[in-house]
Parts: C-alpha cells; structure tokens; sequence
C-alpha cells in the first residue's frame, strides 16, 4: 500500500468526502456506496443509560464491552458514525497496533484460534478397543473367564491390547508428523504493524484493534469492520456461513465475518472480535458436538469385517447344534458301556467333551472360542488405521498434505484430472513482448499505462510483470504519478482500473484487462474490433496470452484502447513427463482454462495433448449431449467460475468416473469443493486451500503423479489385507468346524490366541509393504476380493482336512519318512496341525499382495522378517507344545522337528498353485479367461472419455504393460501410442478382424514400438 495511501487514511472524514466515489465509471457500485455526512466536529454525542459505568465497561471482557458501546450508542447510525464507536471502544486507530500493543493485547485475550479439543490419549487408546471385531474378542474373553480359563482370558486381554497399543503409536506418530507439515499451512494476513504492512503474519497472531488489508481471495482472517473505502466495496461470500447462494455488498462501517472469502475488491478493516467470539467460532463450537461420519474406507471394511462375523455366527451355529445332539448321546452311550463302568468319576476329560458337567469343564463351548479367536480378524481395526496413517503421513514427505484422510482412496481411483493451466501446467512467469499499439500511441507507452493500473501490494502476476518490464526512466516518471484510486481485478469484469493523478495534476483514468473487455467499453471499438481480433487470434496461435489497454479523461466514461500486451507464461518443464505418466496411469488430463482456445491448443501441443479442446460457450448448448462432450474433450478454453463447476458436475453424472480438479485462485474454490479430490496447486489462494482434500506444497502437477502412484499402494495394500483377512476366516472356520464335525477332534483354544498373536500381530507389518501400484485406476471390485480370498480359503481348508486325515488316521508318512507315528494321538497331531495352519495360512498373504507370480515380487523387508520371526516361534510350539497343557481338556504335546519339516514342505507344496488360481479367479471376474464359450475378450471395462477408450485388446495390453514399465523405470524414455495411431488400428481391425488376424497383429507390434517386456513382468493375469 503506498504511503499516500496511509496518509489518507488517518485524515478527517471532512477532508475524505471528496474521495470516495469520485468517478462514476462503475455506475451501479459506486452509485450504491453511500457518501458520509459533513460533520463540524468528529465528537458524536450520544446519550448513554446512566445505569450503565464506563470504569466498569473498560474492565470487562473485549467483546462484551463491544456489545455494550453498540448497545449504548444505539443503532440508528451513519456507517461512519458506527466505525469511529468501534474505533473508541477498541481502544485503536486506522494505523494499526504497535508491536507492544499487539503483545499486551495477544496476552490478554489469547490467539486468534478456535480452542483446540485434545482427544484425551486414554480415550483415543480406547477407541480401538471399541468396534465390532473388537466386541466379539471381548465377549470370547468373557466366556473364558466364566469357563474359569484363565490363561486364555489372559492371553485374549493381551491380544486386544497389543493391537490397540501399536495402532495408538503408529497413528499418533504419523499424525503428529503430518500436523507439523500443515503447521505451514496456516493462513496468513497482511496486517499493518508499527506503521508498516506485513505481508505474511499468521492470522492467528492478529488480536482485537489490528488493522487488516483485504483482498480478492483472501478468506477473511477475524469478524471485522470495513473502513474507511479507497475502492468501491467488498463483494463478500458468506455461503458457508450464511447460506447466501450470491455474495454480498459491504461498505465502510460494514462487519465482515471471519471464514468469509472476498470476491471483488480491496479495502482495510479494523479487527473485532477473535477466536471463538467470532461469528465463525460460535457456529464452530456447535459444529464439534455433531458425530463425523466415518469415510468409504471405513465403511468397505466394516462390512468385510461383519461377513466373517457372520462367517464365524453360521459355524458356531452349527457345530454346536452337532455336538450337544449327536455326538453327545453317542459318546455317553459309549462311555456307559465301556471298561469304565458306571461310575462317572472314572471317566477320563473326552467324556465331557460334549455336553458340559460343570463350568469349568465344558469343553463344546471352549472349543468355540477357536472359532472365535482365529476367526475374527481382529487386526483389521488396527490395520486399516495404520495403513492409513503411516500412507497419509509419506503423501505429506513427498509434498502432498491430506486434509481429509478419505482422499487417498479417492485419488487411487481418479481416473479424470481436471487441471488449471495457469501457474498449474505453466509456471505462472509472465513474459511481456513488445507490445501492439494503436491510434498512434508508442508501443513502450501501452507498456507505461498499463503499469498505472497495477498495484505491486496485490502479488499478481500480470501487475508485477507490467511494473517489472518498466524502464528506469519509465519507472521513475511513474513514481511521479499518484494512484487516486484503484480498483483491482474481479474474476467477473477482467480488468482492473484506476484514477490518476499526474505530475502536472491532470487526472485520467487508465484500465487493463481482457482484450475483448476492454474493446467494448472502449469507444474507439467499431474502428478497431477487426483488426483487435485478428491480432488477438494471431497472438494467441502463438501462445501467448493478450493483455488490452485503454484509457480515459477525468470522466472515466470514454476509455479509448490504444493497444495490446502479448505475454507468454511458459509451460513447466516436467509438465509434459508428468501429463505422460498420468496417461499410462489411466488417468485422462484435461485442461481447463480462461485463456483463448488458440492460447490452449497452443499449449496443448507444447505439453503433448490432445487438441481436441472446445469454448467453454458449447456448454451452453442445449442440443449437446454434455456428460459424452465432457468425456471425450481434451479440455475447454475461455471459462468461466461456474463453467469448471458444470463441467466436473456433468463428469460426475452416473458415476461414471472419480473426478479430481486442481486449482489456484478463488475462482476455482466451487470446483474443488465439487470434485470428488479437490487439489490445490502451490501457492494458492486461502479460499482455494479451505475447498481442497489435498493440498500441495510444491509447484506443478509432479507432486500428483507422485501422490497417485503412493494412493494406489496405500489401496492396494488395503485390499491385500482384506482378501488376506477374509481367507483367513473362512479357512479357520471351515476347518476347525469339520474337524470337531467330523472326527470328533477338539483344539486347545490356547493354540488358536498364539495363533492370532503372530500371524495377525504380523499382519501389522502390511501397512508398510513394498507394493506394485495399480497401472489403472483402482476401485474395490468385490467380485475380486471375495472371489480370490473364497477360493483360498477353501483350497486351504482342503489342505488342512488331508493333511489330517493322513496324519491322524494313516501312518503315511511314519512308512514313508520315518517320523513317529500320530495315529489317534490327539495330544501330539496338535502341535503338527498348528503348525501347518500357521505356515500356510500367514503365507497367503505373499499371494494376495503380489499381482503376478508371488516369488517375483519381493516383499519389503519388514514383512519377511516378520514372517520368519512368527513362524520360528510357531515351529518351536509345533515342536514341543505345552508339555499336555491343559490337561483338563485338550492336551497340547509337540509333534517333534520330524513333523515340523513335513509341516513345512506339506505348506510349500500346497502354496505353489496358489498363484494359477489367483489369476483364474481374477480372469473369470475381469472376463479375460470365458470356461464355457467364447467370446471377444476384454482387458477391462472401457468407458467414454478414458484416455484408451475403444483401444483394441492387444493395445490395451501394450498400454497396461507400459504403465507397469512406468510404473518401475518412472524416468525412461518409453514411446507413447497416440490417440490418432489407436483409432487407426481399432478402425482396421473391425473391417479385418475375421479374416486378417495376422495383419493386426503386425499392425499392433509396428504402432507400439515399445520396450519388449522381459519375461518377468509377463503377467499370469492375461491366461
């Protein structure tokens, strides 16, 4: 702000009248502003209630004392009039706070900030020990102590709370980490200090009395009060805090709202009210009492976790149903006719096993905590909290800080990137050309009016560079010059303007904007509209942007242009790399800009996209079909604020695709807040940040290839677990329920918490796995997931039932090994049976996670090391066991290392076609692999609009090996298949596909040129 500026500012309201509204350019705003009234004195005599004390009032709280001088001095009042009360009672001036003053006051009344509600860390503990699978731990460590076990009650106790321990740790770690990164995120003011502007004080700092410098894009830092207007208003959006769907007008005297954005305009307001005694702030506290609904990850989970519930439900069920009748009967039966005789207290534990005698000794319901325990995957909880946590917190080391956790799994299945170009594809450096004049004018004085209406305060690009391409002498003649009043730039009028004053006291009025703006508020434009347009279209073949001049007499009606500013904003040198990975990634760029569609097309080609880019004017077209216009366009030029809301709105029509859009600038707020990943590019505006779901903290779209990439692992190691987990289930389930069923054999229930122990303790180590992103967008495919962990789960409880009954019923392997033989030895086939489900069941997860052969993709070192940790203590306990412990019920005795061995090689020999049925499974669901007809195949489902929509299956086969090349070398240079190369051999291939197959197939291997793959990355997927 200038220092004329301030000065005008601490003069009376005498010497102010004639300033404000001092032309009538903007007829309908500056008509609205209302003049104040001529006053002999700046005293205002106002009657005060005698009940009320002025010694008391200056002792009470800041806003109270407010309220009262509102009270007191009444209602009825010129917006001067209001201004000068707050003015006294706050105890300020239109200079601002000193630093002093400012310290005294931030000590007094605290900062600027809503009270922050620490979660208290015993009940954050607690809430992961509160949700469903957690429940049925808990209620199974319940029966255990009515059974009187309690070493198992013990053992469960310790399993709930090492899970909730870990996960309490890892999330309260990574939260911390990412709440230092968005501690950069906090908003900033420019506030005047000590007779100074600062330019970057946080808002936090600001304190009752501190005078603020308002402007467009600005979310407004405190409740306020306008003063005195060196422009024409404020337009103000108060949606969020009101509801108004159009912003408002606000004049001097005028409160303005904290968390409101300004529109259009600039003025300085004097600080009112802070922290929770901000209109903001009140509506705040209420906020906070209402429940915040969990996300569509929570949601996914939760489900798969009430299916094993009702997994567990149905074969608890069951079981029981089958011991108390049947085998019940059946054993007493035996039992009474046995060498036993008929006195019961000589029966030995198996008696008992199937209808209970005592509390402590009922063996059909402690066997169901087998279920129970090694059924419920009770690190689900625990995992998906880490996963998430420790995923949000490495998106945040790379520069991408998540404000709102449920993104990440939004942005693994972005399929559709909506990107500003300015300051997002380009690099936001404006370039000034020589300048086009006209009506006689010198270029270099186009280039010297245009820098009158620029304000070097504002940081906007476009003024910075008229002022900075200035020459010294053109520099120092306009310092001579005193800006009058300046108006700055709205994103609806495309100009700024200003009233001059120059040396020799002349006053003009000089404007800058966009060309065809200025061309028709120009009187000159019947003489110039021609050859205006065909500059501005030559200009723009180009690449550059045009920026029109025009000025005008002391009336600031009959504005004459008299020339155009060419000027060039460059793209970003990674921003053609990066535009390449998102399409091998699946993902369709489009851009989105005002600029002219020749300026785009321009672009568009310096960046390697498409040209196929429309004016925004086509979606006003009632005859276009626009969701299918959206889809297929490569971008849309000369757009409006609202035409970035309608065209991610149409995107988002059915469901079709997952929709992210980035953005800058105020403008772009209703965008972002729409799109399902809202993006806010560097630098950008305070209005734009609080719309965004992810925020970034360095320059250009690099960042989001990088944040898809670690979306998609943060995903896919969501849906490892998932398909892990619920295997798990099923096997644990099915087996142990056929083995009770069936041979009337029990398992210790001590065996199953050891078991969950380590495997699902293990289990943990997942979230931070060395995975192999999707090279398309993800989804949760249930047909996948349930269809790959059924299968082995089942193919597992198959596993598990032969090798019992070979162990347990046969001496097989005593005849053809030499081990010691367990034949009806229930105590001893124990420790071998724990032992293989332990080995096989844990290395499921090697399966799952890899996405073509597991031994060519080699999990992080964490993960092995976990897995070699659990299962070397699981063979020690297969080994030994616990010496017959319990006693009482079911014995557990090692097997000894013999079995051990055979346990190992049994669960080796079973993993290894795990891989062939993973990818069968998944060809049935995707429709790659047809068991009884053929037809034509599909790689995936094709969608109007994707990037490789309509490419033929063997192209689509290029493209997904090409993204996982990517995907693994992200730097090489791999050659693209262009649209027009694709639509060309898909055209050739309908009219030759029957009889000229071969001819394709060449075709294909001439237009891909691509890299062979080597045969490791050969996916089984593709059978």
């Amino acid at each position: 702000v200038s220092t004329q500026s301030t000065g005008r500012m601490s003069r009376p309201i005498e010497e102010e009248t004639d300033y404000v509204s001092s032309s009538e350019e903007s007829s309908e705003t500056e008509k609205s502003v209302k003049k104040p009234k001529k006053t002999e004195t700046k005293e205002i005599l106002v009657p005060k209630k005698p009940k009320k004390d002025k010694s008391d009032k200056k002792t009470a709280p800041l806003p109270e004392r407010i309220s009262q001088a509102i009270e007191d001095k009444g209602t009825d009042l010129s917006p001067e009039e209001r201004l000068l009360n707050v003015l006294d009672e706050l105890e300020a001036t239109e200079e601002g706070l000193t630093s002093a003053e400012a310290a005294e006051r931030m000590a007094k009344y605290g900062p600027n900030s809503l009270p922050e509600h620490h979660e208290s860390a015993i009940l954050k503990f607690l809430g992961f020990l509160w949700n469903p699978l957690s429940w049925v731990m808990e209620i199974a460590a319940l029966v255990s102590i009515i059974l009187i076990d309690y070493v198992d009650f013990i053992l469960i106790v310790f399993l709930l709370l090492l899970n909730a321990s870990i996960a309490y740790w890892e999330e309260s770690t990574s939260g911390d980490a990412i709440a230092a990164l968005k501690n950069q995120l906090t908003p900033t003011c420019k506030c005047l200090r000590d007779g100074k502007i600062h330019k970057e004080l946080k808002s936090t700092e600001l304190v009752p009395g501190d005078v603020v410098l308002l402007r467009l894009g600005d979310i407004i830092p405190a409740d306020s009060v306008l003063l005195k207007a060196e422009g024409d208003g404020l337009r103000i959006d108060q949606a969020a805090l009101t509801g108004e769907s159009l912003p408002v007008k606000r004049f001097t005297g005028d409160q303005v709202y904290s968390g409101s954005i300004v529109k259009q305009g600039e003025m300085r307001a004097v600080v009112q009210y802070t922290g929770a005694n901000t209109f903001f702030g009140k509506a705040a506290t209420l906020v906070d009492q209402a429940t915040k609904g969990e996300g569509h990850v929570h949601q996914v989970l939760a489900r798969i976790g009430y299916f094993c519930i009702c997994i567990i439900g149905v074969g608890l069920l069951v079981e029981l149903i089958v011991q108390f009748v049947h085998y019940g009967d059946i054993n007493k039966i035996n039992f009474n006719t046995s060498k036993y005789g008929n006195n019961e207290s000589h029966y030995p534990a198996v008696y008992d096993q199937n209808f209970c005698t005592a509390v402590d000794h009922c063996e059909t319901l402690n066997n169901a905590l087998v279920l129970i325990v090694g059924g419920v995957p009770i690190a689900m909880p625990t995992v998906l909290s880490v996963t998430m946590a420790i995923g949000a917190g490495k998106l945040a080391a790379k520069e991408a800080i998540v404000s709102r956790l449920t993104a990440v799994e939004e942005l693994a299945g972005m399929d559709i990137l909506c990107s500003d170009k300015t300051g997002t594809l380009t690099q936001n450096k404006l370039t000034v050309a020589d300048p086009l004049a006209y009506g006689g004018h010198d270029p270099q004085d186009v280039l010297f009016f245009a820098s009158l209406a620029a304000n070097a305060d504002n940081n906007d690009a476009i003024d910075l560079a008229m002022i900075n391409f200035l020459t010294e002498e053109q520099q120092a003649e306009r310092n001579k010059h005193q800006i009058l009043h300046y108006h700055p730039f709205d994103p609806v009028g495309k100009k700024t303007w200003a009233k001059v004053k120059t040396p020799d006291g002349n006053i003009i009025h000089t404007c800058k904007g966009a060309p065809q703006v200025v061309l028709d508020e120009s009187t000159n434009r019947k003489k110039l509209a021609e050859k205006v347009e065909g500059d501005i279209d030559k200009l723009a073949s180009g690449g550059y942007r045009s920026l029109g001049v025009s000025i005008s007499d002391e009336n600031g009606k009959d504005y004459q242009m008299i020339g155009i500013i060419p000027l060039f904003d460059p793209p970003r040198h990674d921003t053609a790399d990066t535009i390449k990975a998102c399409n091998f990634l699946g993902v369709s760029v489009k851009m989105i800009t005002g600029d002219q569609l020749a300026i785009a097309k321009e672009t568009a080609k310096l960046l390697g996209m498409g040209q196929n880019i429309h004016s925004a004017k086509v979606l006003k077209d009632p005859g276009q079909d626009l969701v299918k216009l959206c889809e297929s366009a490569d971008g849309f030029a000369q757009v409006f604020p609202e035409d970035k809301f309608d065209i991610v709105k149409h995107l988002q029509k059915k469901q079709r695709h997952c929709v992210g859009m980035t953005g800058d600038g105020v403008n772009d707020a209703p965008a972002l807040k729409k799109a399902d990943i809202g993006i806010a590019v560097s630098d950008s505006t305070d209005a734009a940040r609080a719309a965004s779901d992810i925020v970034l903290m360095s320059p250009g779209l690099r960042v989001i290839e990088e944040a898809i990439v670690g979306a998609r692992k943060i995903f896919q190691r969501m849906k490892n677990y998932c398909m892990y987990s619920i295997s798990a289930t099923v096997r644990i389930v099915l087996s142990f329920s056929i083995l009770t069923m069936v041979y009337n054999w029990y398992f210790p229930t001590i065996a199953m918490v050891f078991f969950a122990i380590l495997n699902d303790g293990s289990m943990l180590t997942i979230s931070k796995d060395k995975v192999k992103p999707s090279p398309e967008p993800d989804e949760w495919n249930f047909y996948e997931i349930f269809g790959i962990a059924l299968t082995f789960g089942v193919y597992l409880t198959v596993s598990t039932i032969v090798f019992f009954h070979l162990a347990y019923k046969t001496d097989v392997f005593p005849d053809h090994v030499g081990v010691r033989s367990l034949k009806e030895d229930d105590e001893a086939v124990r420790g071998v049976m724990y032992l293989m489900v332990s080995i096989s069941g844990l290395a499921t997860i090697f399966v799952t996670r890899s996405y073509g052969f597991s031994f060519m993709e080699k999990p992080a070192l964490v993960v092995g090391i976990a897995f070699i940790v659990a299962q070397t203590a699981a063979s020690f306990l297969g080994a030994y066991g616990l010496n017959g412990y319990p006693a009482r019920r079911t014995p557990w005795k090692g097997s000894g290392w013999g079995w051990v061995l055979i346990a190992w090689i049994w669960s080796a020999i079973w993993y290894l076609p795990m891989d062939l049925l993973k990818f069968i499974v998944r060809g049935i669901v995707k429709g790659r692999l047809r068991l009884f007809r053929p037809s034509p195949a599909t790689s995936k489902r094709l969608v109007a609009g994707h990037p490789f929509a309509g490419d033929h299956p063997k192209l689509e086969e290029a493209r997904i090996s090409q993204a996982r090349e990517f995907i693994h070398n992200p730097r090489q240079s791999i050659e693209v298949v262009t649209r027009a190369q694709r639509e060309e051999i898909y055209r050739q291939s309908q009219d030759r596909h029957r009889t000229n197959v071969h001819d394709l197939d060449q075709s294909s291997k001439r237009v891909k040129k691509h890299k062979k793959r080597s045969d490791s990355s050969i996916q089984m997927d593709e059978v």
